[in-house]
């Protein structure tokens, strides 16, 4: 029989290590600030931000091909979503779709305020087609594409940057 306190210790760390892992799978509500401050965690370094929706048709096929850049070399992917936030089933589709393709992203969902004003907050320029991924260098430097993401692409837009 194991001592009580080893007990105790093992438990502690089982139940952090299913707290670190639900983390992992955490969905955070986009808001109006939201962008700004996803942009300036990741500086000094490629990220690639895609907007997509669970009805859009091109983003699953370039999800894939995020998830083959990742094997190949270090990318950081946000993926935001436009679907609700507050809507469970909703987010439970959005986590099993993205899992699927094997992308490691973090990902952020449409909050509260109105679809349009999170919008404008991304790109005043952005009219909502989708997939829109957002590519920034190491320099911070950003260029936004509307379509599919495709290995010609991702090697276009991060050349040797990985």
């Amino acid at each position: 029989m194991k001592p009580a306190w080893r007990r105790a210790a093992l438990g502690a760390c089982l139940w952090l290590a299913a707290h670190a892992a639900l983390a992992g799978d955490a969905i955070h509500a986009f808001g109006a600030d939201s962008y700004r401050n996803i942009v300036a965690r990741h500086v000094e370094r490629p990220l690639v931000v895609v907007v997509w929706s669970l009805d859009c048709d091109y983003c699953l096929p370039s999800f894939r091909a995020l998830a083959e850049a990742q094997r190949r070399g270090r990318l950081a992917v946000v993926a935001i979503t436009t679907d609700p936030a507050d809507d469970t089933e909703t987010m439970a589709a959005v986590r099993n779709k993205i899992a699927g393709t094997g992308l490691a992203a973090e990902i952020w969902a449409f909050g509260d305020a109105p679809a349009a004003q999170l919008r404008y907050a991304i790109d005043p320029k952005w009219r909502g087609e989708m997939p829109r991924s957002y590519w920034y260098d190491a320099s911070g430097k950003m260029t936004p594409h509307s379509g599919v993401i495709t290995s010609s692409l991702i090697e276009r837009r991060l050349g040797g940057a990985r």
